[in-house]
């Protein structure tokens, strides 16, 4: 294996090594020891790599946001509001399950990145794809694109800061709190999806896709009703 590779891939088990520290512990809380030894390397490969703790930092930050931009290019891409929560469900799943991601969430959140940092990677694509779910699907209900991401984004917060301390929040979320979520977009969505016509002219029923069967030939009116009198 040439030097230049097996440096490499050092510098990926570090930065791994280091966004499990950094998801758990935040800044202040990361030791640059149990970093090394769960990469399994010296401190002096770490300073060669990183000389710095916040050069570390920027390195598992970068790393989380370029995960994030990925997840939210790959989502399936859904017509209307069901597209947009398809997406929002899939960047709650890599929170709890992509460390490098609620590394650099947390690190952005204490303040440790350039900028608005990790939320610079999904805040914008989510507004954007609101407003055109918003463009495509007018939902029922009055709710403006602007309150929806305004949701949306409080739902993605929530689910890191969730992430950070499961267990704490375990009486809350319960013990399967992917699908908990699932269920409340799935709900969400059919509140803001506008009702479909229960059918048209010619009888066909769209809420089962068949067709409504014609109703029974009217009967004469019988001699005894008012409307069979003559005169």
């Amino acid at each position: 294996m040439a030097k230049q590779e097996r440096a490499e891939q050092t510098r990926q088990r570090l930065i791994e090594a280091a966004a499990a520290e950094f998801a758990e512990h935040g800044y202040v809380g990361t030791s640059l020891h149990r970093i090394v030894d769960s990469a399994g390397v010296t401190m002096g490969a770490l300073t060669f790599h990183f000389r710095t703790k916040s050069a570390l930092a920027d390195a598992v930050q970068e790393a989380g946001t370029t995960a994030t931009r990925e997840i939210v290019r790959a989502a399936a891409p859904a017509p209307g509001v069901r597209g947009v929560l398809d997406g929002v469900l899939a960047l709650a799943d890599a929170l709890r399950t992509r460390q490098s991601i609620r590394a650099a969430a947390r690190l952005t959140r204490e303040g440790h990145a350039p900028g608005s940092g990790w939320y610079d990677s999904w805040a914008p694509g989510l507004r954007d794809s609101v407003e055109r779910a918003w463009r495509e699907e007018p939902p029922d209900g009055g709710l403006t694109p602007l309150a929806a991401t305004s949701l949306l984004s409080h739902v993605l917060l929530g689910v890191e800061a969730a992430a950070c301390a499961p267990d704490a929040l375990r009486t809350v979320t319960g013990d399967g709190p992917q699908e908990s979520l699932s269920q409340a977009l799935t709900a969400l969505g059919a509140l803001l999806t506008p009702a479909a016509p229960a059918g048209t002219a010619d009888g066909t029923d769209f809420t089962y896709g068949t067709e409504t069967p014609p109703l029974p030939p009217s009967s004469p009116p019988s001699p005894k009703s008012p409307l069979g009198r003559v005169g």
